[in-house]
């Protein structure tokens, strides 16, 4: 006995030091009444093991609704939360030692007899949450059809929308990335994934602000912000592999095939897609979002680091890949990614190649208006184009958590791409004068012709360290970052022009450029970024950062005219020439306070720099010409985040202070000539610009009566402002040169509402925007004030029926106001959308679908041309097998053939209509085949709320 009593002893010691060593995991949050705002006392939580179902632990919640569960096993586990008469909560949490503490922050419960009162119950209820900054959407609580791509599922979401060109919107904004399980997939394409990837694989869709590194690590906002989505894949589809592949042809050679093959396993990730088409479908997006660019466009970022954009020269990006509808296009494409974790997660590997290779031809119509004093220009430009181009990209990022206080982080991309462009061009200018419409004779006519090859080698790197130390809030940082860029490009251009006399309307002069163009460039950056954050408090934390760059960058664009014999091109021409260096050294410190609080975090700083530059011309001709400069910065910083307590809604808002440099083709002495009836005159004497921009934001989601609201308003003013000063002669040539104003500015606001009826398997919205710029210029010496506003509204309804159909339409109202003070005259139109699309499932796994585009446009005195479309596309389909992953889809493109392809937009003093040739009626059969082998796995509960009898 006295043997038992000591075992039974050391077995309680052996448990409580076991207790007291351990690291247990924690999961916390906050449950409460959503319809009345009341905190839930004794709400029992239990914790459940997903792989196993045995219970782990449980707790009640505390008189203030919180609760805290620790558990000492890193896992995944269900979590469920019961109250007498409330539905019960269900939810999946994982922990790790990456996230020892999981905080589901407020938890809303549900009375079952005001739930079951008002709704039928669908799976939809609690389909959507709002943590933190982050909208996250349950993806199967959004009923699609079987074997529906990513971009289906999109256009279900509240407060999403996916246009005709592929392109998503959320909550207003453009989103700039799209990733899957957190990570890049295939680089800067997010319509590979939204049209490739499966409905069924995705768990959730998370739509946020993607913050910097360093703003993320040490949870003091920097400013800096990116629209992103990140699909979340279910764990099941993580050990198998699942693809689709779509092999299609058509009438008149058009052909539309692509296959995509994921093969998953764990945390490791495989995947290869490849796309051959020539219906404009599949966007291409050579658009490179490198921290680093080229050319001499020196731009002061929120947190104090400078970047680089592009020089100006139509000549080394003549084209970037890009399909915006103008056109007959084929693509091709292809990639590769991988991506795996070891150790615990503390090495991550992921890499991405990919391959492009696109031909457009394109028919352009394009005639402008120009508001002069007392009359108006009118240029009618006549265009036949065609570019190639093909590049290879690729990526790689490295991550080592070293302990648990410090990682490691190197990312690196490089690109290399080969363009060819050209086009001819017959262009006709004319007068037309205030007191009447008739149009005068013809001040000047011209052909063009001109062609360019250009190649583009970019290389980008960056490393950061992390490190946290003991004492909370205590961080440490160092960030360096280096780009490379060149860019080779050879071109001729051919000119003729023919100038009439006004009094006897016959040719009184001509004009002739016949010219070999060469242009290099290179761009080298080096940077630093040093940051160190210290707690100040328990609610106050400061940060200081110190920033060093560097950057050397040349621009060489050669212009030579025939010799003597008219058979060589060796005579340079100073004026259209220019050899130029661009290189700057700059010293930033800063520093930052944040507060954090139980409902509201802000934070205010600035930076202060000191920035010098250098201008060298090479140029024979201009060799003595030297010039440096010296600036001192300020940039203040404000950020303000609020979130209402016991509801799904939040508050931002932001202010930042930054600069932007002259480009090297504004600030250097040299006349572009490829248009010369519009000669562009750099102007070394220009200043920096200096914007003051802000940001406010809000979004709202109501559970009970699945109402979504989001408003957002921004905008910038410039003192400084990089404009242009305008000379047109009586003969129709204009100069313009860059040159510096005051009262530039540029707005926009946007606002969406939606509800939905659940019994009428409805959903009703709204959405509301503006954006407004103001711009001034300079006129034959008068100063101009132009305005350019544009107005939307749109009222999206959707009616969905599970198995039944799926019928959507967005009519869409926009009005643009296009004023100058130059001109009495203004340009006021209005266009109507009405977009329509729906499919209905039929007997014996058939499915019918449509889709219309209809296009009414005002016809204005300036274009009186009917540019109104009806574009109806239809398809009918039938699905096959047990599990229907086999569809046969018979489809037709602009049934009417009416697709005109057609803009008309409003810039400072200036109107542009252009039409071109665009893809028009077809007809294509495809066989599509969504295939997936995935072992059973961990039921995929989402989260969401269930009513037990």
């Amino acid at each position: 006995m006295k043997f038992l009593r000591s075992a039974f002893a050391l077995l309680i010691f052996f448990f409580i030091y076991q207790s007291a060593t351990a690291q247990p995991f924690t999961i916390k949050g906050v449950v409460i009444d959503t319809l009345n705002a009341n905190h839930l006392q004794y709400a029992t939580v239990t914790l459940i093991r997903a792989s196993d179902s045995i219970l782990e632990t449980f707790t009640r919640s505390k008189q203030d609704g919180k609760f805290s569960l620790q558990t000492p096993k890193a896992d995944k586990y269900i979590i469920m939360i019961t109250f007498p008469s409330f539905a019960d909560y269900v939810d999946v949490v994982t922990v790790n030692k990456d996230k020892p503490t999981v905080d589901m922050g407020t938890i809303p419960m549900i009375s079952k007899s005001h739930l079951l009162s008002e709704f039928v119950l669908k799976q939809q209820i609690g389909a959507i949450k709002i943590k933190g900054d982050t909208t996250e959407y349950v993806a199967d609580s959004f009923a699609v059809r079987e074997g529906a791509t990513v971009e289906e599922l999109l256009k279900k979401l509240p407060g999403i929308q996916v246009n005709k060109n592929g392109e998503v919107t959320a909550q207003g904004e453009k989103v700039q990335k799209i990733l899957v399980d957190g990570e890049e997939f295939f680089t800067d394409d997010p319509a590979v994934v939204t049209k490739s990837l499966q409905a069924k694989a995705i768990d959730k869709v998370q739509v946020f602000d993607k913050k910097s590194d360093q703003a993320e690590f040490t949870g003091i906002d920097d400013g800096s912000r990116e629209k992103t989505i990140n699909l979340q894949l279910k764990d099941k589809m993580k050990k198998g592999y699942f693809g689709k592949v779509n092999v299609g042809g058509g009438t008149d050679g058009y052909f539309e095939n692509q296959a995509m093959l994921n093969a998953f396993k764990g945390k490791r990730k495989l995947s290869v897609f490849g796309i051959v088409a020539n219906t404009g479908k599949i966007g291409l997006g050579w658009e490179d979002r490198d921290k680093f660019g080229s050319g001499s466009n020196v731009e002061m970022t929120d947190d104090g680091v400078y970047n680089i954009s592009g020089d100006d020269d139509d000549m080394a990006e003549s084209w970037n890949g890009t399909y915006t509808g103008q056109g007959l296009p084929s693509a091709w494409t292809g990639g590769l990614h991988y991506s795996n974790k070891w150790l615990e997660d503390k090495l991550h590997l992921s890499g991405n190649y990919r391959y492009a290779k696109q031909n457009i031809e394109t028919v352009n119509n394009n005639l402008s208006q120009t508001a002069l004093p007392g009359a108006k220009l009118y240029q009618d430009e006549r265009k036949n184009s065609y570019s190639f181009g093909e590049r290879h990209r690729a990526d790689l990022l490295y991550e080592w958590k070293i302990d648990s206080s410090s990682q490691l982080k190197l990312t690196a991309n490089a690109s290399y791409s080969e363009t060819k462009s050209g086009n001819t061009i017959n262009q006709t200018s004319f007068f037309v004068a205030d007191t009447s419409i008739d149009i005068t004779d013809t001040l000047n006519n011209g052909y063009s012709r001109s062609n360019n090859d250009a190649t583009k080698k970019s290389q980008n790197a960056s490393l950061l360290y992390q490190k946290k130390f003991a004492k909370k809030g205590r961080t440490i940082s160092l960030n360096i970052d280096e780009g490379y860029r060149n860019q080779d490009a050879t071109g001729f251009l051919f000119v003729h022009s023919n100038y009439f006399d006004p009094k006897t309307h016959t040719v009184d002069s001509v004009g002739e450029i016949d010219q070999l163009k060469r242009y290099n460039s290179t761009s080298f950056q080096l940077s630093g970024k040093l940051s160190y954050t210290e707690p100040l408090s328990k609610i106050m934390f400061l940060e200081l950062n110190y920033s060093p760059a560097l950057s050397n960058n040349t621009s060489k664009r050669l212009s030579f005219d025939k010799d003597i014999t008219e058979t060589r091109y060796d005579v340079l021409d100073d004026t259209t020439s220019s050899n130029y260096d661009y290189n700057y050294l700059i010293n930033t410190g800063g520093a930052n306070l944040r507060f954090v609080l139980k409902k509201m975090n802000f934070s205010f700083g600035g930076s202060v720099s000191n920035t010098y530059f250098s201008q060298e011309d090479n140029l024979t001709s201009r060799k003595n010409y030297s010039r440096s400069r010296s600036y001192n910065n300020f940039f203040p910083h404000a950020s303000f985040i609020y979130r209402v307590p016991g509801k799904q809604s939040s508050f931002r808002f932001n202010y930042n202070g930054n600069t932007h440099q002259p480009t090297m083709d504004q600030i250097q002495p040299l006349v572009q000539n490829s248009d010369p009836n519009n000669l562009v005159v750099g102007n070394e004497n220009l200043k920096q610009e200096f914007r003051n921009s802000f940001n406010l934001s809000y979004n709202s989601y109501k559970i009970l009566s699945g109402t979504y609201t989001y408003i957002s308003a921004g905008g910038y003013f410039v003192n400084d402002a990089i404009s242009q000063s305008q000379t047109t002669s009586n003969d129709g040539r204009s100069v313009y040169q860059y040159i510096n104003v005051n009262g530039n500015y540029n707005s926009w606001a946007y606002g969406g509402y939606g509800k939905t009826f659940q019994k009428l398997n409805l959903r009703v919205g709204a959405g509301l925007s503006a954006s407004l710029s103001h711009i001034t210029n300079y006129i034959n010496g008068i100063k101009n004030e132009s305005s350019n506003n544009r107005y939307e509204l749109s009222i999206p309804i959707n009616y969905d029926k599970e198995k039944v159909c799926d019928i959507s339409y967005r009519p869409v109202l926009i009005y643009n106001q296009n004023t100058a003070t130059i001109n009495t005259n203004a340009t006021n139109y209005w266009s109507l959308e009405h977009n329509f699309d729906g499919s209905v499932e039929l007997p014996l796994k058939f499915q019918i679908g449509t889709e219309v585009q209809w296009y009414i446009r005002q016809q204005v005195a300036q274009f009186d041309q009917n540019n109104d479309a009806f574009l109806w596309n239809a398809y009918v389909s039938k699905k096959f097998f047990k599990n229907n992953n086999l569809e046969l889809r018979a489809y037709v493109n602009d049934i009417l053939n009416q697709n005109i392809g057609f803009q008309r937009f409003g810039h400072s003093n200036i109107i542009t209509e252009q039409n071109y040739n665009t893809i028009k009626r077809y007809g294509m059969l495809s066989l599509i085949w969504n295939f997936t082998k995935a072992p059973g796995g961990t039921p995929n509960t989402g989260s969401g709320i269930i009513i037990n009898d």
